[in-house]
């Protein structure tokens, strides 16, 4: 099957990449307390935190778990460097571009704390935003493990301005999902590697895992995909739990999805609980205007 990636994507593919500054410590601190003050005021471990962050010799904010106040982080590192972190630090609104790097975390602790040996995974996201087109593009966040497990998503979203605290208020209720892409390539070694919160009873169950899969395909409204793409996520679904091999989902939305719509979409949902209306819409609301495409690619010489 043909693959097919948004054509917003492509663009802004081809752009030229932000040039990231070195960061001096001194920023990498007070970033990080004006990022801790507003996600956890008057932490007693906010100081000996950001006390314990280092530079590292190519420029990256460097936090490592096992270090004060991180005794009990479940990662080993934590990166990230920014172009323009005055903007942040200075006047309170997000940087130009915002690049991070997590490393050593543990799938298991990920999934409640359970015992599967799978490898450790690293994270990796670059942000970016277009201030003069109201765009906040993900050009990649990435989960990977040295199994050969590795998960890319890329995405745009529009209508967003963040020149000021009041601009950023507004852009709450404009913001809008435009398009994006998910490549996924699986080695097939370990269930589940990257620790989403599947459900823990249905781990090892082979066939109750795809009836889910089935059930979810089954559900996606017409319009928003096409027979071929719905045949691919099938066959998908059909490999797990160990799928081997690549795949490739791209989202577009015609209108952009907004808040509003998702309002809808969890206001439904949760009301369809207490009327137990089996054949409610809440799908139809939510991707009303998304296209969905997809290409599966099974390694047929390693798959089970």
């Amino acid at each position: 099957m043909k693959k097919v990636i948004p054509a917003v994507l492509i663009a802004l593919t081809a752009m030229p990449v932000s040039a990231f500054e070195r960061m001096m410590r001194s920023d990498c601190q007070v970033a990080f307390e004006a990022l801790a003050g507003i996600m956890q005021p008057d932490d007693p471990k906010t100081a000996a935190m950001s006390s314990a962050i280092r530079v590292t010799p190519q420029g990256w904010c460097e936090m490592r778990g096992g270090t004060t106040g991180l005794e009990n982080a479940q990662f080993d590192t934590l990166e990230w460097r920014a172009e323009g972190i005055t903007r942040w630090t200075r006047d309170g609104i997000p940087p130009l571009a915002l690049e991070v790097r997590l490393t050593g975390l543990d799938p298991d602790e990920m999934q409640g704390g359970m015992n599967t040996g799978r490898p450790n995974v690293d994270v990796e996201v670059l942000l970016r935003q277009l201030p003069d087109a109201g765009m906040i593009v993900i050009e990649h966040a990435t989960m990977s493990n040295n199994a050969g497990d590795n998960l890319t998503v890329s995405g745009v979203f529009e209508r967003v301005f963040l020149s000021s605290p009041s601009m950023m208020q507004v852009s709450m209720g404009s913001a809008a999902f435009k398009a994006g892409l998910v490549s996924m390539t699986l080695e097939g070694t370990h269930e589940n590697p990257f620790g989403f919160g599947i459900d823990v009873e249905m781990r090892g169950v082979p066939q109750a895992q795809r009836d889910a899969a089935f059930d979810l395909v089954s559900r996606l409204p017409d319009g928003v995909l096409d027979d071929a793409s719905r045949a691919e996520l099938t066959a998908y679904a059909g490999d797990l739990p160990k799928p081997v091999g690549a795949l490739e989902v791209s989202v577009g939305s015609e209108r952009g999805l907004g808040l509003m719509q998702v309002g809808m979409w969890a206001y439904n949902s949760f009301e369809a609980v207490f009327i137990d209306d089996v054949d409610g819409n809440e799908l139809d609301i939510l991707l009303d205007g998304i296209t969905i495409t997809a290409d599966w690619s099974p390694d047929a010489q390693r798959a089970d």
